[in-house]
């Protein structure tokens, strides 16, 4: 309602910030219900309510003796619950959070009516309940994005922003629709499991009337396109969620409003893939094979990430290269088969993320800059800010008691759990486990650059302050989210399905509480050490306004320059993008013009030369017919006398 509203009406109300307030109040009344529904489903028995209406049915044929469907519908489960949760509540405080950073921007209308569209195309993906219709509001998020991504189209940076992020998630698109095919083929005459009909009929995730968490693939199957079709869905997933190697288009992404930025990496857009992994991995399942491929792209991704996070002086494309490490956290849970511990990473991960944004933009917004060496002793004049960053931080490098502490535990340990019997997942493992240490050190890498020393390293800043009360309060609310948000994982309902598979289900059942073992308790601390490691060499390199010299020897700043180059895979891609491809295209254009249209022109212009001279032929003057017809005849004799010895020859006669 937001989007037609403001969309239609925005220009026409008596000031542009009226838009903005309908979009909070819409996405306040979207957020009441969403938290009510997640809470009832997350913390209550472990079940799915699934509404769904046919769109469209087919007669029964011999390869659908029970006809086939295509249907609409809504699905209510603890994963799509988990995510309402996250969309509407980190929606509202970015729409709130708006006002306040927007106020001054002629293109309001567009930007809160673009933004609500964008929030309800995610809750319609969260909530659909085949691949279909999850596909289509798929897309209508990569739309929304490309929409905001460019939102300052006058720059020329941010409309090829823009088109960076639709091309390279298209790619991954491209791979999602195939997967969505291959399952599609797969399952379509495995027949009825259970009590009810498997993915044929309108792509359905569910099987009906089967407990939630119970499900299991068809027997019938083959489980090389089942392969395959599951490294489509990863393709799809990498795209969305920025995954090695359809990465490079998050860090261009800030050149949108830093409010998009927190919604994209928080709540909305790279959260679709993450939320598509799991669906899949819990409904319809991976093999094996998929299953290590997800493990070793999650699991490099997360260091690799990092590493780039480091040495870059941008706050927002710091916090954008963190959003990627942390993504690469879930998408390794869910290829070990920890799908609710991914959402769970997720869950904290969005609120803890939305307020470094956030936090940052308080920050732009004051100082007009997003150069880390130019800013420095904010600490006095933004002390909220400065906090609420600093737990936003503690938060990301998982020091407890704080919300990513928790999450992240959970997700080293419930992949630590299946070393044992998948030995190959051992190096992506030990590459996220000291991630750890990347995280904490460019974090507060960040904090000390920007909140530490006496005054801006430059003196041409202007005089930082905080922001108006509509930006303060979500960054209040977040913290508060950031601090206490890991506490999920005490509540029965969430631990049976967050613990399920590891063997604690049925003490949890049963009354008894989980019993964690010495390895358990073990790879916590570790975890703790090295992002208390990572913490104190931010500090003893940048605290109190330090600032590190930069690397002087040859090896060490040429490193740096890779980091900053990010590998140098966006210079590749653009060199593929503008060698390769203009190649091939310019190739085509050539085969297109002088082969085919050559071709083509070539009959045209063979027959109209002779039409010409036959026309020639028409001059009008009687004399001119006669002598063709004479012509005609004395042609018609000479083959006659020619043809006739033949004639008799072959038939008789005189």
């Amino acid at each position: 309602m937001s989007f037609v509203v403001v969309g239609l009406l925005g220009r026409r109300m008596p000031r542009l910030e009226w838009g903005g307030w309908v979009a909070v109040v819409c996405s306040g009344a979207a957020m009441v219900v969403g938290v009510l529904i997640g809470l009832g489903e997350v913390l209550g028995p472990a079940t799915y309510v699934d509404r769904r209406y046919t769109w469209l049915h087919l007669a029964p044929s011999s390869g659908y003796p029970n006809g086939f469907s295509l249907v609409v519908g809504t699905l209510v489960d603890p994963l799509s619950a988990l995510m309402l949760i996250v969309v509407t509540v980190v929606g509202f405080l970015v729409m709130l959070y708006s006002i306040g950073y927007m106020h001054q921007d002629r293109g309001l209308p567009r930007y809160y009516a673009e933004l609500s569209l964008f929030l309800a195309a995610m809750n319609g993906l969260v909530l659909s309940d085949n691949l279909l219709e999850f596909f289509l509001f798929w897309e209508l998020v990569g739309l929304c994005s490309y929409f905001l991504i460019g939102f300052y189209y006058e720059k020329p940076s941010a409309s090829s922003a823009a088109k960076e992020a639709f091309l390279v998630t298209r790619v991954g698109d491209v791979m999602l629709l195939l997967g969505i095919f291959l399952f599609f083929y797969e399952y379509a005459a495995a027949g009825p499991v259970g009590s009810g009909g498997w993915a044929a009929n309108g792509f359905l995730f569910v099987q009906n009337g089967l407990p939630f968490l119970q499900q299991g693939p068809p027997v019938a199957t083959d489980p090389t396109i089942l392969t395959v079709a599951g490294i489509m869905i990863l393709g799809g997933a990498a795209g969305k969620s920025a995954q090695f190697p359809l990465h490079v288009w998050l860090p261009d992404a800030m050149e949108g409003p830093t409010t998009v930025s927190a919604l994209i990496h928080a709540a909305t857009m790279v959260a679709a893939g993450v939320y598509l992994l799991a669906v899949t991995s819990v409904f319809i399942g991976f093999t094996a094979t998929d299953s290590l491929v997800i493990v070793a792209v999650g699991g490099f991704t997360t260091f690799f990430a990092a590493t780039m996070a480091v040495v870059h002086p941008d706050i927002k494309r710091v916090i954008a290269y963190s959003t990627i490490s942390q993504l690469g956290y879930m998408v390794l849970a869910v290829g070990a088969g920890f799908s609710m511990v991914a959402l769970y990473h997720l869950f904290t991960h969005a609120f803890f993320k939305a307020l470094l944004f956030l936090a940052a933009g308080s920050v732009i917004h004051a100082v007009g800059t997003q150069d880390l060496f130019k800013m420095g002793g904010l600490k006095k004049a933004m002390p909220l800010t400065a906090a609420a960053f600093a737990i936003g931080g503690l938060a990301l490098a998982g020091i407890p008691p704080f919300a990513g502490f928790w999450s992240k535990d959970d997700v080293l340990a419930s992949v630590y759990s299946t070393l044992g019997s998948h030995p190959y997942y051992w190096p992506f493992f030990l590459l996220a486990f000291f991630s750890v240490f990347l995280t904490a050190y460019y974090i507060f890498r960040v904090w000390f650059l920007v909140f530490s020393g006496d005054r801006p390293r430059d003196p041409t800043l202007p005089p930082a302050h905080e922001g108006p009360w509509v930006m303060r309060v979500p960054l209040v609310v977040l913290s508060a989210f950031a601090v206490g948000g890991g506490a999920l994982v005490f509540f029965p309902g969430f631990q049976r399905l967050l613990l399920k598979g590891v063997g604690f289900a049925g003490s949890l059942a049963a009354g008894i509480p989980p019993a964690y073992t010495a390895t358990d308790l073990l790879l916590s601390g570790g975890g703790v050490g090295l992002a208390l490691g990572g913490l104190a060499l931010a500090w003893w390199l940048w605290g109190n306004g330090r600032v590190a010299p930069l690397p002087s020897s040859t090896a060490t700043r040429a490193m740096r320059n890779v980091l900053l180059e990010r590998y140098y895979f966006k210079a590749g891609y653009d060199w593929i993008g503008g060698r390769g491809i203009y190649t091939l295209a310019r190739a085509a254009d050539f085969f297109d013009q002088f082969v085919i249209d050559g071709t083509v022109h070539g009959f045209e212009k063979g027959f109209a030369a002779l039409s010409d001279r036959l026309r020639r032929l028409q001059s009008g003057l009687v004399s001119d017919y006669a002598a063709y017809v004479v012509a005609g005849l004395v042609t018609v004799f000479v083959l006659l006398l020619l043809v006739a010895p033949y004639l008799v020859g072959r038939f008789g006669g005189t």
